[in-house]
């Protein structure tokens, strides 16, 4: 039976305060819970089984069915509130208080995986992450000191593929130790003389790709683990892509190959 909806006006109510905190990573730990915002993604990340704890929506709205029952706890706020809990003038009218998902490295057996080393900027990570799943990838592994996915900018860059896309956050010393028993093949990319065009790699069914941050690319010991390493061609003045760039180029070579 769904739990009566609870009205709420007034900004310094505890719960919405605690809601506001899950924008600092601090917070999203201790509580274990993330902010997603807009009906639409909220209900993507129901129908990718996401527990929701807590789900708050304007008074002048009325949130699907399917929503509100699976919702813990729901609120029924003020416009205000709602753009005081997400920090934007032009909040969305529904936004769910999610539990943190915790995938382990045992989930990545085969198919295409995408590794990300050192990756910092939050919009880059949820436009890869938006990619992944529009390329059809199994899942993302996050290698070392990497930017939280769940915080609401990279949330929002995912325009709801956070839902379908599997992200494991490991240290570089578990990712080394674990891609040992990786069957398939590790592909990296790198400017180094070794890298070969990408255009010219195979790239089998079973396949991780490696990509390191644009200031410093894949450290020493992630680009030992790969098998081969590969480079896309600049032909311009520029030296390097955007990072998230790079990664639909090589998912989409990878892809175009398989097909």
């Amino acid at each position: 039976m769904t739990n009566p909806a609870k009205i709420i006006t007034s900004t310094a109510n505890p719960v919405v305060k605690m809601l506001k905190s899950l924008s600092t990573r601090k917070y999203r730990e201790e509580e274990g819970l993330f902010l997603v915002e807009g009906a639409r993604h909220v209900a993507d990340a129901v129908a990718g089984g996401f527990t929701l704890s807590i789900l708050a929506y304007a008074d002048h709205t009325n949130p699907e069915q399917s929503i509100t029952e699976a919702a813990a706890q729901t609120l029924i706020v003020t416009d205000e509130i709602l753009s005081r809990i997400t920090n934007r003038d032009n909040a969305q009218a529904v936004i769910g208080a999610f539990a943190l998902p915790r995938h382990e490295l045992t989930r990545a057996t085969d198919g295409l995986w995408i590794g990300l080393e050192g990756i910092r900027d939050p919009g880059n990570l949820g436009t890869i992450i938006r990619t992944a799943d529009a390329a059809g990838a199994a899942g993302i592994i996050l290698i070392g000191d990497c930017c939280d996915p769940y915080q609401p900018e990279t949330i929002r860059a995912t325009m709801g593929s956070f839902a379908r896309i599997p992200i494991i956050r490991v240290s570089a010393a578990d990712f080394l130790s674990w891609r040992t028993t990786w069957r398939g093949r590790v592909i990296g990319t790198h400017l180094n003389a070794a890298a070969i065009d990408y255009r010219e790699a195979r790239y089998p069914q079973s396949l991780l790709l490696l990509m390191g941050s644009e200031s410093a690319g894949l450290s020493p010991d992630i680009t030992a683990a790969c098998d081969t390493l590969v480079k896309i061609p600049m032909m311009g003045w520029t030296e390097s892509l955007n990072l998230a760039v790079s990664t639909g180029i090589m998912l989409y070579e990878i892809r175009r190959e398989l097909l």
